[in-house]
């Protein structure tokens, strides 16, 4: 005996509550309401429970050194209880703090960053500012998080949910230090400092005028030698760098549209000749210092002047004490602007003289997102207090690549260094920038150029043969890493999209 066919009755059910039997219906309207109060209580509770969670690391990728690091996490842990898991990475320069012989000449850029390779399990990144490129083509880095929308993120949550500092406001970054952190429009870092290189006058030569690169050479003569410039491993090229920012204004270091180097230019070449003529006068000819030695000495009366700033390096601070040699006062002025002659000629005609342009140092600490990023608020707070956060002086103290351009100095101290940051602030307010190495693979072109100018300007090689192995070598650097993808990435770093 065939059933009746009820299909039509149990999809009737299944649409229509008012067809279920009452205490059915009652049943499961109950249980869905208790259901959903359980549920809404759990999530709060969850919610809550997350925000007040501390024992998350986050994970930092330091370009560093192991002891920098250690100052690092005693610092943070005197403000937060979450821990930091911090992987460390060899830095392309030796760091001015170590025990080892800066100026020595075996001292070499290292060229083979594991950064890129760890940046891709890291929260924050903390490394050169030249690098920013590379990790930008490896869509390693993320924009940092408008100050809209940090305003209603707590950037620390204590026991009872209060912020324990707040977001820094990041318009306070020097306009140098931001156009060097900005990336095609976006705002990829922070700096930790922004060291530029001043003209040093000792105490016997507070009285000299240095303009232009020509009185500056004339004065190394005249000092009998006793003015030295930054020509040690690894800082060479960045003090043909500086020189080349402030002497031109012409375009800088390649041709826009072809990316074709501009080292054989006359005006490249006059500019290392003059580099070369000013260093083999000096008493560094056979070897050079760095910025940091270069200042001790001239502090010391050891140097009349020179090119440099004050740089933390326990050893020497040790030496100093032992001696008894506590430095007298140096005067800190711009770095000169192009020749002489250039100017008489811009002043004849009643034209406006060219204006001296800066460039920060390439291998300036900055810090990042990584995109792999699993904590954003926890990571912003963290760059935030990095760049002078409540409790981070532990840092600025410590590890000689940080420099406070946040805080005003203080004008009635004799520490050398605050009297360094008066001016570096006032330097860092100018628009004027050249942008950095912003390139792929740019620690090999750097090693390429740094390398060429010791040849010339502590050896027999000609500025010509220099200039033409620089425009070699990074011409075979474009093919390596593709021209296309260079020129993209030197387009962006100007701002250009």
């Amino acid at each position: 005996m065939r059933c009746p066919d009820r299909s039509g009755e149990r999809s009737h059910r299944s649409t229509s509550p008012a067809a279920l039997p009452r205490r059915e219906w009652l049943a499961g309207a109950v249980s869905v309401i208790s259901l959903a109060g359980c549920r809404s209580q759990e999530d709060a509770d969850t919610s809550a429970a997350r925000r007040r969670r501390t024992d998350v690391p986050l994970r930092v990728v330091w370009v560093g050194g192991d002891e920098d690091a250690e100052i690092l996490k005693r610092a943070w842990s005197s403000i937060s209880e979450q821990p930091l898991d911090v992987r460390v990475v060899a830095p392309p320069r030796p760091i001015a703090d170590s025990s080892s012989d800066q100026s020595a000449e075996n001292v070499e850029l290292n060229v083979n960053s594991d950064l890129f390779a760890k940046a891709s399990a890291a929260d924050v990144l903390i490394y050169p500012v030249a690098m920013m490129s590379q990790l930008v083509s490896q869509k390693s880095v993320m924009p940092l998080l408008s100050q809209s929308a940090n305003a209603d993120t707590p950037s620390v949550i204590g026991e009872e949910g209060e912020n324990v500092f707040a977001s820094e406001d990041r318009t306070t970054i020097p306009v140098a230090l931001r156009i060097a952190t900005t990336y095609s429009s976006e705002r990829l870092a922070t700096p930790m400092g922004g060291y530029l290189p001043a003209v040093l006058l000792g105490e016997e030569s507070s009285d000299v005028s240095i303009s232009d690169w020509d009185s500056y050479e004339e004065f190394v003569k005249s000092s009998d030698g006793k003015c030295c410039e930054p020509t040690a491993p690894t800082w060479a090229g960045a003090m043909y760098l500086w020189r080349l920012a402030s002497s031109l204004t012409a375009t800088w270091l390649f041709e826009r549209e072809s990316l074709r180097p501009l080292f054989t230019e006359p005006e490249y070449v006059a500019v290392l000749e003059q580099m070369r003529r000013a260093v083999q006068a000096s008493v560094d000819a056979e070897s050079g210092r760095t910025p940091g030695e270069i200042y001790t000495a001239v502090a010391n009366g050891k140097l009349r002047g020179g090119i440099g700033f004050p740089q933390r390096n326990r050893a020497s601070a040790t030496e100093d004490a032992d001696t008894g040699e506590t430095g007298g006062p140096i005067t800190l002025a711009s770095l000169p602007t192009g020749s002489s002659s250039r100017r008489a000629e811009q002043t004849q005609l009643g034209l406006r003289l060219d204006p001296s342009r800066g460039m920060v140092d390439p291998f300036m600490l900055v810090g990042s997102m990584a995109s792999s990023c699993r904590q954003t608020a926890a990571a912003d707070t963290f760059i935030n207090w990095l760049a002078g956060g409540e409790g981070s002086e532990p840092l600025y103290r410590g590890i000689s690549e940080f420099v406070d351009t946040k805080t005003a100095p203080s004008e009635s101290s004799n520490d050398p260094l605050e009297n360094y940051r008066s001016w570096l602030n006032k330097q860092l307010s100018d628009a004027s920038f050249v942008p950095t190495l912003q390139l792929i693979g740019a620690t090999e072109y750097y090693a390429a150029l740094d390398e060429a100018v010791r040849e010339c300007v502590h050896g027999d090689k000609p500025a010509k043969d220099a200039c033409q192995e620089i425009t070699d070598r990074w011409a075979r650097l474009h093919r390596k890493f593709d021209l296309p993808s260079q020129q993209r990435n030197w387009r962006r770093a100007q701002g250009i999209s």
